[in-house]
């Protein structure tokens, strides 16, 4: 286990004296490319931390249930995570964002099929309105101290220049 991985359940790499992510990405961008033939693409390796927290979570449901969608899921996003820490591209992004989505609802014990939540009306009452007009005066009331030290600054300058 390499120490650069310790935190990380997986990386994705390139070997030694192949494509790397980053040329890849440059061959696929060059003006010239002939867009009909296929580019050289990237040789990806994943190299898995088995000693990580998350592998061993993801091993031992694996050990239990082969078919855990949860697991599986779970399995893809690392695998996508370290693509994109490692420069390669994803294949399709907008399943990267479903993904990461039902993550964010699972860690916030969100029901994945919730609806979208009412929007709120509400009535502005007096003292914000007061509020409101309190800070645009405070804003003017700055701007016009600004500008008395810069006529200030400019007098200052223009008797200077005189001497």
């Amino acid at each position: 286990i390499n120490a650069e991985y310790m935190g990380s359940p997986c990386v994705l790499v390139s070997p030694q004296y192949g494509v790397t992510a980053n040329m890849e990405r440059i061959m696929k961008g060059q003006a010239l490319a002939d867009q009909s033939s296929q580019t050289q693409t990237a040789k990806r390796i994943l190299e898995v931390n088995p000693r990580h927290p998350i592998v061993d979570e993801l091993r031992r449901r694996a050990k239990e249930n082969e078919d855990d969608e949860s697991a599986k899921e779970s399995a893809v996003l690392m695998y996508e995570v370290a693509a994109l820490q490692s420069g390669f591209p994803l294949e399709d992004i907008n399943d990267f964002a479903v993904r990461m989505h039902k993550s964010v609802k699972h860690g916030l014990n969100l029901d994945p099929n919730a609806p979208l939540v009412e929007e709120e009306e509400y009535e502005i009452t007096e003292t914000e309105e007061e509020d409101e007009k309190d800070d645009e005066e405070d804003e003017k009331d700055e701007k016009d101290e600004k500008d008395e030290k810069e006529e200030k600054k400019e007098e200052a300058e223009e008797v200077k220049d005189e001497l």
